[in-house]
């Protein structure tokens, strides 16, 4: 782990808002780098093995479609509440109960959904699994930005390549345990599932090991602003919600309809890796943001994310380069999301922890919104508009992003005068 360490040099500028509780040692950073990679790792790759899963799990119910869709639905369900109370959990327990309870909650939905006897049962289990991925992905994301204060963008970025790479292995473990499992019906439905969700719970149990074996997490920060200066930055607080919003919309929504782009011109069994080669772009996107170190600062690397962003939708309006579009694509626009993390966390200092929860909810529901809208407007203008549609979204995101970026500016300002 020293080398993870090494690939965050310091920043030479000084952070506007940086930690008050000091830093912590080396091997006690060494030791809360391991916790942030294998927790991230274990949460993309549980979160992506419902998809794969489904035919198992259809075999051992013996449910339809329809039905096994539901246990994607409780999982981002228990997100999206968890997600909401993070900063009440972390107010009131502080880092490490809070960081604990959500591997205990991952790990113990995991089970439900490896050996409950009944629907009802698996289901109740994706919930919980969705409760404990929702703290996850907001406390992780704010303690390494602030931890890590000036290399926090690196550091955040690091962790969320290491969740792509999760998702890539997962499906390939539901694949294996498939082909080895030597039994029909719902008896090898049963054992599938059991494999690949035991072997999440059994990576959550390491998860709540390493927890309690960090020898350093710090105190929950209060807010340090008057009730009226809080006031005032209600706005600035919609504007960061909105570029998360839009943000995870374009995203998701770019990898639901490229495929359906890509379709006609390549046929629908090679369209279907556009998906496949965003994500895969996306995570070496942010391990590539990670490298930066502290060179730029968030906001300024957002900027530039969202213009490669577009600049790779260009690209996929051109016969025969679409793929390679959106390739590049997903390679600037993975970045956004952890680097945006770590410009909240900037921009605003001690209150980011409560800021945090609101801001990553509001990309949550980003898709719901998103992806629908993607759709219509593709049903009106035909398969061929999705990059238009798609380059007019991350147009809005740009303005948002910049509306963003001047306000940091003018907030930085006032912190140096």
């Amino acid at each position: 782990m020293p080398a993870v360490t090494r690939a965050l040099p310091p920043d030479p500028r000084p952070d506007p808002t940086p930690a008050a509780d000091g830093a912590p040692s080396g091997g006690a950073e060494r030791a809360l780098m391991l916790l942030g990679l294998l927790t991230f790792l274990h949460i993309g790759g549980v979160q992506a093995l419902y998809g794969p899963s489904f035919g198992a799990l259809q075999a051992r119910y013996a449910i339809g479609v329809a039905e096994v869709g539901t246990s994607v639905s409780a999982h981002f369900g228990g997100a999206f509440v968890s997600t909401l109370l993070a900063g009440a959990v972390l107010a009131r327990f502080g880092y490490r109960p809070a960081l604990l309870a959500s591997s205990v909650l991952v790990g113990v939905g995991s089970v439900g959904i490896a050996f409950a006897p009944t629907w009802g049962g698996a289901l109740a289990g994706s919930l919980l699994v969705g409760l404990g991925y929702g703290l996850a992905v907001v406390l992780y994301n704010f303690l390494f930005a602030r931890v890590f204060a000036a290399r926090g963008a690196a550091a955040v970025n690091l962790i969320n390549g290491t969740f792509g790479v999760g998702a890539v292995l997962s499906p390939a473990l539901v694949a294996l345990a498939t082909t080895l499992m030597d039994v029909g019906g719902d008896a090898r439905g049963g054992a599938v599932t059991a494999v690949v969700f035991g072997g999440s719970a059994l990576l959550a149990v390491a998860v709540a090991v390493q927890v309690v074996r960090t020898p350093w997490l710090p105190p929950v920060l209060g807010a340090s602003t008057s009730s009226a200066r809080a006031a005032l930055e209600v706005g600035v607080v919609v504007l960061f919600c909105a570029l998360f919003f839009v943000y995870v919309a374009v995203e998701v929504g770019t990898t639901a309809w490229a495929p359906t782009h890509l379709a006609e011109q390549v046929g629908a069994a090679r369209a279907a890796l556009a998906a496949s080669v965003f994500w895969v772009a996306m995570t070496l996107g942010r391990f590539g943001a990670a490298a930066l170190g502290g060179r730029a600062k968030p906001r300024d690397i957002v900027v530039a994310c969202v213009l490669g962003g577009l600049v790779g939708v260009g690209i996929a309006h051109l016969p025969g380069l679409a793929l390679v579009g959106y390739g590049v694509a997903g390679l600037a626009l993975g970045p956004v999301f952890p680097t945006g993390v770590a410009w909240v966390q900037r921009r605003f200092g001690t209150r980011a922890e409560r800021v945090g929860p609101f801001v990553i909810a509001a990309g949550n529901l980003g898709p719901v919104v998103g992806a629908p809208a993607i759709g219509i407007a593709a049903a009106a203008a035909g398969p061929e508009a999705i990059p238009s549609v798609l380059a007019i979204v991350l147009a809005v995101l740009l303005a948002i992003v910049a509306l963003a970026w001047a306000n940091t500016r003018r907030h930085e300002a006032r912190l140096v005068a």
